[in-house]
């Protein structure tokens, strides 16, 4: 077998194939061979189907299978002697048999990136000292209420209020998109998590009797989700169940009641703490974000587009996910995929020339993940999924995830390398307003 390799870009090589007729040959008898053990004809005992038959019926079929397998074959020993690490399968080009002339073919591949990190020892950053805001602190209390709101029965009218919450059958069109849902459920005092942008202000003052009702309006341009502004909402809605809201006010009883506290200041106290603690993780997750964004810059280098195209897979669907969280069914949506698709590319690319690049400086500084690393980052998993830890190791080798996880650790810890060897200084807070008062 003769192979010769043409480098096409840092991230894409042509493979050229020759491979002598006689192995061809050999490899055609071979299919024959196996294809006439299985074959039965009328006037032929099985076994006995003469060549120039087999030939003339199933030629066209045997030399096809042949080129799949010579083309296998030969490609994986080519990789493996020059050193070629494919991300993707190969296009192939030009694989015809011709009889008594050797067979050749050339593929295209993209391969694995080549990286050699530079430039990440004394990295000079900054990073922001860790607080919470009036506003942090009363959304935390909020989140507190909410969680010692009682829904009562509506008494004393016949329309619905702010304070509801309500469980709606709905069936009609989001623009030209039909919708129909049974069981949606929508507090008219959360805007913000509303299934439709503009739904819980169309609610309002509408009738409790159980009868159905027409609702009509136009999502404005200015909407979140981008692919819904400017719609017509068409809606019959049926109220299954409306329940009223009461939440309870902001007093010592109210501290009790959670039973982390005897007065609402001392409330505070712990959930200043607290909030406190969470900012100090997420200002360390933006500093090691900085890290990323300047490594990056320090080391330029391109990807496969193939890899960049699995991870746009896979932001999608976490967008698609995400969407579905907040209520949105993503199927009645007028979703245009490629310019989602578009418009997350460049951090995709980010994304995956990071993993690139940390996975090689792991390689150059012989970052480990030890068994003692692996089991202390389990046994924090099983705590929040409240699970044993033997029960989540064998579910997560049993999907293939636990190299995963380690994978995940390695870049960990990679990442604290780097910022152990940074100079770190601490940025000035930024002034705030007086509704984000640091506390």
């Amino acid at each position: 077998m003769q192979v010769t390799v043409e480098e096409l870009s840092p991230v894409e090589k042509k493979v050229a194939v020759e491979i002598p007729w006689p192995y061809v040959e050999r490899k055609l008898d071979e299919a024959y061979r196996d294809l006439s053990r299985g074959v039965a004809l009328k006037g032929f005992r099985k076994g006995k189907v003469p060549r120039p038959i087999l030939e003339r019926m199933f030629g066209r079929q045997v030399e096809q299978e042949v080129v799949k397998q010579l083309v296998q074959e030969s490609f994986v020993a080519a990789a493996t002697q020059h050193d070629i690490q494919p991300v993707a399968e190969p296009v192939v080009d030009d694989a015809h048999l011709h009889k008594g002339q050797a067979f050749h073919y050339s593929a295209r591949v993209e391969v694995r990136s080549l990286v050699e990190p530079k430039d990440y020892d004394g990295l000079e950053l900054g990073q922001r000292p860790a607080q919470v805001t009036d506003a942090a602190l009363a959304r935390a209390l909020e989140r507190k209420r909410e969680e010692l709101t009682e829904y009562k029965v509506i008494e004393g009218r016949s329309e619905t209020g702010a304070s509801d919450v309500l469980v709606l059958n709905v069936k009609g069109s989001v623009g030209d998109r039909p919708l129909e849902k049974e069981g949606m459920m929508i507090d008219l005092s959360q805007t913000d998590h509303e299934p439709l942008p503009g739904l819980a202000k169309a609610l309002l003052g509408v009738p409790l009797a159980a009868a159905d009702h027409k609702i009509e309006y136009q999502i404005g341009d200015g909407a979140e989700q981008k692919e819904l502004a400017g719609k017509t909402v068409a809606l019959t809605i049926h109220i299954k169940e409306a329940r009223e809201k009461q939440m309870p006010s902001l007093d010592d009883e109210f501290a009790k009641d959670t039973g982390e506290a005897d007065t609402l200041d001392e409330l505070k106290d712990k959930l200043r703490a607290r909030l406190l603690g969470e900012d100090e993780k997420e200002a360390r997750a933006e500093l090691k974000g900085e890290v990323v964004k300047e490594l990056l810059k320090r080391n330029p280098f391109a990807v496969a587009p193939a890899l960049v195209e699995r991870q746009l897979d896979s932001m999608v669907q976490r967008a698609k996910l995400g969407m579905a969280m907040r209520g949105v069914d993503v199927r009645n949506l007028n979703l245009d995929e490629q310019r989602l698709r578009d418009e997350m590319r460049e951090s995709a690319n980010d994304e995956v020339r990071a993993a690139f690049l940390l996975d090689a400086i792991a390689e150059k500084e012989k970052v480990e993940v030890s068994d003692a690393d692996l089991e202390k980052r389990l046994a924090e998993m099983a705590q929040s999924r409240d699970k044993s830890v033997p029960r989540l190791k064998a579910e997560l080798q049993k999907d293939g995830r636990l190299d995963a996880v380690k994978h995940q650790l390695r870049e960990e810890k990679t990442l604290d390398l780097v910022l152990s060897r940074a100079k770190i200084t601490e940025k000035a807070v930024e002034a705030s307003s007086s509704s984000e008062q640091t506390t």
